[in-house]
């Protein structure tokens, strides 16, 4: 079972080639998955049919907010397809951690080996171009790298989430720590994957550190911590309106403070939109200014799986670019309501108080990565991110980190 279970990652992580033809929706992972979901279903029936339960809730939840918000389904069912595929990948990775033991070591050795093949990848492509199939020419010629991912969006969120396990777990440090950081702002910044790079400079080094100052077991008052975070929140605020014309240089232009945090944010608190149909931040900042009107008009209950791309779709709403809210998080909050507001609102507190804890455990310490530094990270994707099995597999793995396992007594702790 471990096997087959390896080989739907490998063909989730490769979901975007592994396909006949560019855009096909038959593909290898949503062949075998199904397989794989067959035989734990006959290993473990009890969490498949607990599990399957628990989706046809979702599913009539998702069908009753569509209902209540326009009738139309155009978008519900293709997005709950995508899910379920999801869905099996998550059953597959619960029912992976209680039947064997050592499934943590396990997942993160084949997180190593990935992620060593998609450098190689990665390098090769640098020497003589994209080689997979089933992409789409890039003819940008601007040095950017993707290897077998759709597009540079793709790639980061996975690159950064590597990055997560690498600063979390103590089996990484020293040189190989930083050697992974490195490359990871490397290719960020060669690829102007902006969000992605601000997420892990902003966000996940900083929290790193403090984590790390954490465990020095030197015990910080809460109210201290408070104390520190409002000056910062108010140095920060005051540096970024001071720097507002300064220029950032990307890898393929520059920005100034103002365009790339400041003009965004004042947009979105006051539902402004730009009133650009170009560049990629103006894009990104309508699409989430207009499906933030459609949630609020839904009493915050959301839209139902798809929502937000069906608000996209409609005549009122004209965007210059692609025609997604590049927001995972918000995404996420559109379509699902007040399940996701709160629930990740409860996760960001807990994540923070975390912070002011002495010597976390490893684990707790790659959910708080992970909570704090997605926001940000999410702004890279949204809509494509349902199809990056890769991602969702160990955003899983971060989840199941806090969750007791149930070995069965008759399996042995074994290797790959």
């Amino acid at each position: 079972m471990r096997i087959l279970f390896f080989l739907i990652l490998v063909a989730g992580a490769g979901n975007t080639v592994l396909r006949p033809e560019i855009e096909n929706p038959i593909t290898l992972y949503r062949i075998i998955a199904p397989i794989g979901l067959l035989a734990i279903s006959i290993m473990l029936p009890q969490l498949v049919l607990k599990s399957f339960f628990a989706f046809v809730l979702f599913v009539v939840y998702n069908i009753v907010l569509a209902t209540l918000y326009s009738g139309n389904y155009s978008e519900l069912f293709p997005s709950l397809i995508h899910y379920f595929y999801l869905w099996i990948l998550l059953v597959l990775m619960i029912a992976m951690k209680q039947r064997y033991h050592n499934f943590e070591g396990n997942f993160l050795r084949f997180v190593n080996w990935f992620y060593v093949f998609l450098l190689l990848n990665l390098a090769l492509e640098l020497l003589i171009g994209s080689y997979y199939p089933n992409l789409y020419v890039d003819s940008s010629e601007d040095g950017s790298i993707r290897a077998f991912y759709w597009n540079q969006n793709d790639l980061a969120v996975v690159m950064c989430l590597i990055t997560w396990i690498c600063l979390a777990y103590d089996r990484y440090q020293g040189w190989m720590r930083t050697i992974v950081v490195s490359l990871t702002l490397m290719i960020l910044f060669i690829n102007d994957s902006k969000a992605a790079l601000l997420s892990m400079v902003v966000v996940t080094l900083p929290v790193f550190l403090l984590l790390r100052q954490g465990r020095n077991k030197l015990r910080i008052s809460r109210g201290v911590w408070l104390a520190f975070g409002g000056s910062a929140f108010v140095a920060v605020t005051f540096a970024f309106f001071q720097l507002a014309a300064y220029e950032i240089q990307f890898a393929t232009q520059s920005y100034t403070f103002e365009e790339l945090l400041i003009k965004p944010i004042i947009g979105i608190l006051t539902l402004q939109p730009s009133g650009e149909e170009w560049g990629s931040i103006n894009n990104r900042m309508d699409a989430s200014i207009f499906v933030m009107i459609e949630y609020l008009r839904s009493y915050g209950l959301g839209l139902g799986a798809g929502g937000s791309w069906l608000v996209l779709s409609l005549p009122q709403y004209v965007l210059g670019g692609a025609q997604s809210p590049h927001n995972a998080l918000l995404q996420f909050v559109v379509d699902f309501g007040f399940p996701v507001l709160f629930g990740y609102g409860y996760l960001i507190i807990y994540a923070t108080r975390k912070l002011g804890e002495v010597a976390i455990d490893e684990r707790i310490r790659l959910q708080v990565i992970a909570i704090l530094s997605f926001p940000i990270l999410g702004l890279s994707q949204s809509g494509a991110i349902v199809t990056n099995y890769f991602f969702w597999a160990i955003v899983y793995f971060v989840w199941l980190q806090g969750r007791r396992k149930t070995l069965r007594p008759d399996i042995a702790p074994q290797g790959i």
